[in-house]
């Protein structure tokens, strides 16, 4: 048994790495793994809006700036952690676009709707037609604290499943901040997803997006 207590430091150091440096090693990197995933955590955004754009891609720098701008007509408590969030997906409903890629952003766009995860669209009116069939909208005159008659842009109509007639979008062409941002706007509409979890942000952004 080797006696420590007759080692001077140097010597206790250098045997405790010798035999034990695996151990430490393996300790160390088991403490930096939960100090990474608890900073995570900490500093995670906690998105409490997302506005999704099918269309063409826009540059980052504008998306970035929108979400900015977003966050503060949807975040009034100052929270540092409360975002809005802006995405967009090459979905437009043209011919012209890449099977493989369309099919792939599109089972990522019915995942998220899915799950609750986007609050407001902006797509291709093609598009909205068959998603408004199939009741993926909100039926816009029936949304407590959203008076209609108050925004910009031509109400659209659509039957739902229970072929009733409702508004469940907005034309979304003359949406300035949009088009500044470098997206075509023309032939697209602005609606509520109908399983969104924000209901609220979602009426705001709304407003803000036609009446800005």
């Amino acid at each position: 048994m080797v006696d420590l207590k007759g080692m001077n430091k140097q010597k206790k150091a250098e045997y405790i790495w010798d035999y034990y440096k695996l151990h430490i090693i393996g300790t160390l990197a088991v403490l930096c793994i939960i100090i990474s995933i608890i900073h995570s955590q900490i500093t995670k955004p906690d998105y409490v809006f997302t506005l999704t754009m099918l269309g063409n891609i826009v540059d980052t720098n504008t998306t970035t700036n929108l979400e900015t701008q977003l966050t503060k007509v949807v975040v009034k408590d100052g929270s540092s952690k409360k975002q809005a969030r802006v995405e967009t997906m090459p979905l437009d409903g043209s011919k012209n676009t890449d099977t493989q890629t369309t099919s792939q952003y599109m089972q990522k766009f019915i995942a998220q709707i899915s799950v609750g995860e986007l609050d407001v669209v902006v797509l291709n009116k093609t598009m909205f037609e068959t998603f408004a069939k199939e009741d993926m909208f909100l039926k816009l005159d029936n949304v407590s604290g959203l008076n209609l008659d108050s925004l910009k842009g031509e109400k659209l109509h659509a039957l739902g499943s229970d072929k009733k007639n409702a508004v469940y979008a907005i034309d979304a062409k003359d949406i300035v901040i949009l088009k500044k941002m470098g997206f075509d706007t023309k032939n697209k509409v602005i609606g509520i997803i109908g399983s969104t979890k924000q209901k609220y942000n979602s009426i705001l952004v709304l407003k803000w997006l036609l009446n800005k």
